[in-house]
């Protein structure tokens, strides 16, 4: 890929990617150099062999990767990143990209963990089911090529993934580790979720059911704060869209 960055003059950077096999183990498109003199140099070059061209937007840059406008619209048409429905476009493409950010962040401790990658069929398995939600491999290949990547590149966003949850998980633990009394404090507390046919239950009969509620908000939480952190302390610039 080669991405060409010029300044529109109102504080929006504009890239012309020419788009090929991208060689790189990131989505987002590797900058050369610091983020510093990304900002300042204003052109970036990576080198592959090129087959299209097409005009992107520069949306932020996360430790020295880019994230573009097409990588956002990738990640929400494969379903990774949870879309906002009736709500504010600006608000919702800021959403948006501050998961990318955060996905990056998170892709950094995973690597500086040295997790290790997936097995090709788990890899492989997922991408069986999303030529499935595209309606075949054709499909999915023509809307790669329409956000600049490839299958080759939809691998390496797969096997990141996978690595992000594995280190996660590995970070936070699993519901496993909630006592007893956590559990019985949870129910106490909100008997009105766990009915069956409008009736409340016993705790007994929902016990696994608790924990993985239980255990879903905490680790959400856990997260949130995790990623909050990682923002704050990392290199992330954001430009306006």
């Amino acid at each position: 890929v080669s991405i060409s960055v010029l300044n529109s003059g109102n504080g929006t950077f504009l890239a012309t990617k020419r788009v090929g096999r991208r060689n790189h183990s990131l989505h987002f498109i590797s900058v050369l150099g610091k983020l510093f003199s990304f900002l300042f140099a204003v052109l970036v070059v990576t080198t592959v062999s090129v087959s299209a061209q097409q005009l992107d937007q520069i949306l932020a840059v996360v430790s020295g990767q880019i994230v573009l406008r097409s990588d956002v619209r990738a990640f929400l048409q494969l379903d990774f990143v949870d879309k906002i429905e009736g709500s504010d476009p600006i608000q919702a493409d800021q959403y948006y990209v501050t998961k990318l950010i955060e996905r990056q962040l998170a892709l950094d401790e995973a690597n500086r963990y040295r997790i290790p990658m997936p097995a090709s069929e788990e890899v492989e398995e997922e991408i069986g089911l999303i030529k499935g939600r595209f309606g075949g491999e054709l499909a999915l290949s023509d809307f790669l090529l329409s956000v600049g990547l490839g299958l080759s590149d939809l691998r390496q966003i797969l096997q990141d993934n996978i690595r992000i949850e594995r280190y996660v998980s590995e970070r936070f633990g699993d519901a496993n580790q909630l006592s007893e009394s956590d559990l019985v404090s949870y129910f106490s507390e909100n008997r009105d979720f766990f009915t069956v046919s409008g009736l409340t239950v016993e705790f007994d009969e929902v016990r696994e059911v608790v924990r993985s509620r239980l255990w879903s908000e905490q680790r959400e939480l856990l997260v949130k704060e995790w990623l909050t952190d990682l923002t704050r302390r990392g290199e992330v610039v954001r430009f306006v869209p």
